[in-house]
């Protein structure tokens, strides 16, 4: 069938846009033009797919994370734990409007891999701000998120800058992540007094100099690396599924890492007694039963205490394993 047969105008040149046929009769552009273009518009398309894919595997952490069950003093399918402002509901609203700023980190990381990998970071800030204010007007100003658009948009700009061919070494991946992150403790805590600490990140950075999450991505996040992903790979191949592996995969990292968020909830004494306590625990069973994590949350949920930090991390390791399954 004829374009014209269709009411459909010339096809048009993809370099200067005049008609296509006027330009091949007359060979306007020459081959290494056509050969540029062509490349510029697949690169481009690929650009699309994978900007677009590591976005929906982020958010697909998010609603994994959300649904491992059960998590002691965490939001789960069963209940909201010691969290009474939201629940199962609002965490997948909340995972829904952060698609697009998990493409654009990715993009970011893309497009700025000429420059240094701080700079990089640096242009995730006014994205990251965006999209705490989506997350609020999603999820009616609850903060669901907020850490994870911090450690998962790293993670995505870092796959950005690195490629997808990557996307099966998680230790390069993290290792970019403390590249970007380089000094971040330092330059966002510089100046701090007593009287100028505002949030409960800066009062335990002060009082006890816990660096929380950005000590983490300083070091490129070694609770994901070295224990978490372990965890949770462990855990798959024994047999066990991604609900049963991330669950372990917390418990996990909250043995090997600090938690802000326990400490907030409770002190710094309770929370390394529940580190000590939890090591012990996956001493005796390497993957917790069902059992044995309800009464962790019934415990938690009494003391109104919720590892919120380690929460984010296991988004983290669950986005880390999708990325090496995709890569097979």
């Amino acid at each position: 069938v004829d374009r014209q047969e269709l009411n459909l105008g010339s096809r048009t040149c993809l370099i200067c846009g005049g008609i296509a046929q006027n330009c091949a009769r007359s060979r306007t552009h020459t081959v290494e033009q056509l050969r540029e273009k062509t490349e510029d518009l697949l690169e481009c398309a690929l650009a699309n797919y994978e900007s677009r894919k590591t976005a929906r595997l982020a958010c697909q952490a998010l609603l994994y994370e959300v649904a491992a069950t059960p998590k002691p003093g965490l939001v789960d399918r069963a209940n909201s734990g010691s969290h009474k402002d939201m629940d199962f509901f609002t965490f997948q609203a909340s995972a829904a409007a952060l698609w697009p700023y998990f493409e654009t980190c990715f993009r970011i990381g893309m497009e700025s891999v000429n420059g240094s990998p701080e700079d990089t970071f640096a242009l995730l800030r006014a994205p990251g701000m965006i999209a705490e204010g989506e997350m609020l007007r999603a999820t009616g100003g609850v903060n669901t998120h907020k850490g994870a658009i911090f450690s998962l948009g790293i993670l995505c700009a870092a796959l950005g800058r690195m490629g997808w061919e990557y996307a099966d070494k998680p230790q390069w991946l993290l290792y970019e992540c403390a590249q970007m992150t380089a000094g971040l403790v330092a330059k966002d805590f510089a100046g701090l007094t007593k009287e100028t600490a505002i949030t409960a990140g800066q009062k335990l950075y002060l009082e006890q100099g816990i660096t929380g999450v950005r000590g983490q991505a300083e070091a490129g996040f070694p609770a994901v690396l070295k224990v978490g992903l372990p965890k949770l790979e462990e855990a798959l191949a024994a047999g066990r599924n991604l609900n049963d592996a991330g669950c372990a995969a917390l418990i996990a990292m909250m043995a090997a890492s600090v938690d802000t968020n326990l400490i907030s909830r409770g002190s710094l004494e309770l929370q390394q007694k529940i580190a000590v306590e939890t090591a012990m625990l996956l001493f005796r069973e390497p993957i917790p039963t069902e059992e044995v994590l309800l009464e962790m949350d019934r415990k938690f949920m009494e003391k109104n205490l919720s590892p919120g930090g380690t929460a984010d991390l296991l988004a983290m390791v669950y986005l880390l394993h999708f990325m090496k399954e995709d890569a097979k």
